[in-house]
């Protein structure tokens, strides 16, 4: 590895030392006192939540598109071929069809929940980590061994979230709708 390269990961494992060193301090301090009743720890579900909320919004917007391309007007019942629908002449008034954009913006869509689906993956395997830390089922070492793969994949694949996000947020304004 290029030298830059080994201060910028010798950095990380400091920090992630540091950082379990904290825990085990905290855990140290807290062992003698109790839990109020009210106070909770703090799971994954607000990244499971967002992650479910950000697949809800593709998915809408997917139905929205593909319907709106397959014509949306065909009768129950009927065969869905391009040449019945050619063949047949109605009057229904033509469906709205989505804009390139549209389209572009469902492709950042998907692989923006794509990369919070690995963020959630890796956030789940940390907090396997540090539970068995906080539980004694791991020392601080081993923690730190065992942690700091999912620990740095959720930071990469965070970083990813981020960048296909802002280029969504890019195209998803240009966005229309339009007749055929």
């Amino acid at each position: 590895m290029a030298p830059e390269q080994d201060d910028y990961r010798d950095r990380q494992l400091a920090a992630l030392r540091r950082y379990v060193s904290d825990l085990d301090v905290r855990r140290q301090h807290d062992a003698g006192q109790d839990r109020p009743a009210g106070e909770r720890r703090r799971g994954a579900w607000p990244w499971l939540l967002a992650t479910v909320a950000l697949m809800a919004v593709s998915l809408a917007a997917g139905i929205a598109i593909g319907g709106s391309r397959e014509g949306g007007d065909r009768e129950p019942g009927r065969a869905a071929g391009p040449g019945v629908a050619a063949a047949t002449s109605t009057s229904v008034a033509p469906a709205l069809t989505a804009t390139p954009e549209c389209a572009e913006a469902v492709e950042r869509a998907n692989a923006s929940i794509g990369h919070a689906v690995a963020v959630a993956g890796a956030l789940r395997k940390h907090t396997e980590v540090m539970n068995d830390l906080l539980n004694g089922k791991l020392d601080a070492a081993a923690a730190l061994r065992k942690g700091a793969p999912s620990l740095i994949a959720g930071s990469a694949e965070s970083a990813k979230f981020d960048v296909a996000l802002a280029d969504y947020r890019q195209v998803v304004d240009r966005c229309k709708l339009r007749a055929p």
